[in-house]
């Protein structure tokens, strides 16, 4: 008889591969606040500190009601404040780079980041956040 890796033999105590990863990954993944969408928004963005830089020109992967991902050439760091602008329209926002790739490729690097200004900025609804669905933890102190 094979077990769950295609291999016969005694594996008691052995959890399979997958569920491992599965179960290590639900336990580091952080919660999101809000449903990623697919969407290419165009923007320029920039650096408002430490120090300014050139305007780039990116496009947005996917979107949320809290924020982005996009794909930039410069060297943006976890925690920087960027100013995002839509391209041809009057609306801007500052933003924190909060997560940024390892990986780069000839499209630049992927980074993550979070809209500190206005709710709105994609003048879009979203669907509800996935916390607001949730009832209040009893646990937790108010």
């Amino acid at each position: 008889m094979r077990d769950a890796w295609g291999m016969s033999g005694d594996r008691s105590g052995s959890v399979p591969l997958a569920t491992a990863m599965e179960t290590q990954t639900a336990e580091k993944a952080p919660r999101r606040r809000s449903s990623r969408i697919l969407l290419r928004v165009p923007l320029i963005v920039n650096a408002v500190e430490p120090s300014e830089t050139e305007w780039e020109p990116v496009e947005t992967i996917t979107v949320s009601k809290h924020g982005a991902m996009i794909r930039t050439q410069q060297n943006f760091r976890v925690g920087d404040t960027l100013e995002i602008r839509v391209r041809n329209k009057d609306r801007w926002a500052r933003a924190r780079v909060a997560w940024k790739s390892t990986k780069v490729t000839p499209q630049g690097v992927e980074l993550g980041f979070e809209i500190l200004d206005e709710d709105g900025f994609w003048e879009m609804t979203f669907p509800p956040d996935r916390r607001a669905d949730r009832p209040p933890d009893p646990t937790s102190n108010p």
